[in-house]
């Protein structure tokens, strides 16, 4: 008899835990499982926002004339007049003048119209890039010296630029009588010395 009552009850139990007792420590481990989850994100949450202080802080503590330095860098517009002008400026110091200037037709946003001047469409640009490119094609005619030194000021220029190209076409020898160089007239000069540099270019702009 008590073994049998020693069964019923041990039945019993395992109905009461296999009912009860075991959703109950299912919802537990889970309820735990989530909030493992939840101090994760919360953790990596924290981590994130340090971070951002942190670079806040490293930003801020940028002075006002690097801070201009490295929007010249890598400006957010690309503002093509100003790009050649800035070139033929560095140009100039060479007698040089820019010729056959080419680049993409401006392309104008409609919720800022006012900066019609400083809009370019951007060519060779990639969706997904945190970056625009703007290509430029331009030839000068120069003295291999003159040129050479052109490209080192381009160079060393604040402006980001990369030169994707360059070729080069000598001067037409069937006239034989040589004009002098003219810096005032560079394009009515035969001098065998000057060559027609032709150059690609492209530089980059923040989205």
């Amino acid at each position: 008899m008590r073994n049998i009552t020693s069964i019923i009850f041990i039945v019993i139990s395992l109905g009461v835990f296999i009912v009860l007792v075991s959703p109950l420590y299912s919802n537990v481990k889970k309820i735990k499982s989530d909030i493992v989850v939840y101090n994760t994100a919360l953790s990596n949450a924290t981590n994130l926002q340090k971070t951002r202080d942190s670079l806040l802080n490293n930003y801020k503590s940028i002075s006002q004339s690097d801070a201009e330095r490295l929007n010249h860098f890598i400006p957010n517009t690309v503002d093509n007049i100003q790009l050649i002008l800035q070139i033929q400026k560095i140009a100039k110091k060479y007698s040089l003048v820019l010729k056959n200037i080419k680049f993409d037709s401006p392309s104008l946003d409609k919720n800022n119209q006012n900066q019609q001047q400083k809009t370019v469409a951007i060519s060779g640009s990639k969706d997904g890039l945190p970056y625009g490119i703007f290509n430029l094609e331009f030839s000068v005619d120069a003295r291999y010296g003159d040129f050479n030194s052109f490209l080192k000021d381009l160079e060393y220029n604040i402006r980001l630029l990369n030169i994707k190209n360059i070729s080069f076409t000598v001067p037409n020898q069937s006239d034989k009588s040589v004009k002098p160089y003219d810096p005032n007239s560079p394009f009515e000069s035969n001098d065998p010395s000057i060559y027609t540099y032709s150059l690609k270019i492209e530089t980059y702009w923040l989205k």
